[in-house]
């Protein structure tokens, strides 16, 4: 269950997607140093922050040297052997490995390691006041992470093919989604290419002094 900061009895589980290529940057994603660590261990930090129940984490490209590098030790670990097929697989995986007490999980990217804690926190918030979607806000554009309620997993699993993810059928289900307005550029920052990391460590750190 939520602990300690949050009143509540709905467990909320996150699923970060770490599988893919990053073929557009030609490095490993998760294992870019940001501030001395790799991108995906200060996500998995930034998520702790918020005392979410589980994190699963979903591997493909480079694996064996990503669990190496990141401590994921009190993570739960699912391998998507399709990562090259797009994000959708992976997605899949790690809804196969919520738990079945899970009321709800949060998606996070690899590629998006800005992303503040207050914004998982207002995230979370929101959904257990309004169970259903909800996504934050960064200057009228939507971000991460997701939250998706479990009881729409039966009608999400179908909609998952290639690298569309699950914004087809949150589009579809836009009368279910809340909107949350948070001060955080890091929620809509994603790093493709070596400009994006020098932007992103910029823009992060002004945007929020």
């Amino acid at each position: 269950m939520l602990r300690n900061c949050y009143e509540s009895k709905m467990s909320i589980e996150a699923i970060i997607l770490a599988a893919g290529k990053g073929e557009r940057l030609g490095r490993i994603k998760p294992l870019l140093m940001i501030d001395g660590r790799p991108a995906l261990e200060r996500i998995i930090e930034t998520i702790n922050a918020a005392w979410i129940d589980q994190i699963i984490v979903v591997l493909g490209y480079q694996a064996t040297a990503i669990k190496r590098a990141v401590d994921l030790r009190h993570c739960c670990v699912v391998y998507n052997a399709e990562y090259t097929t797009g994000m959708a697989g992976s997605l899949r995986a790690g809804i196969a490995a919520l738990s079945a007490e899970a009321d709800g999980f949060l998606i996070m990217l690899a590629d998006m390691p800005f992303v503040e804690p207050a914004t998982i926190s207002a995230v979370i918030t929101t959904a257990i006041a309004e169970p259903g979607i909800v996504m934050p806000v960064y200057r009228n554009r939507p971000g991460f992470p997701i939250y998706i309620n479990s009881h729409y997993i039966d009608d999400l699993l179908p909609t998952l093919k290639g690298d569309i993810g699950a914004r087809k059928f949150i589009a579809s289900r836009s009368g279910d989604v809340t909107f949350v307005q948070v001060n955080d550029p890091g929620a809509i920052m994603d790093i493709d290419c070596e400009e994006d990391i020098a932007a992103a460590h910029s823009t992060a750190r002004g945007e929020r002094r």
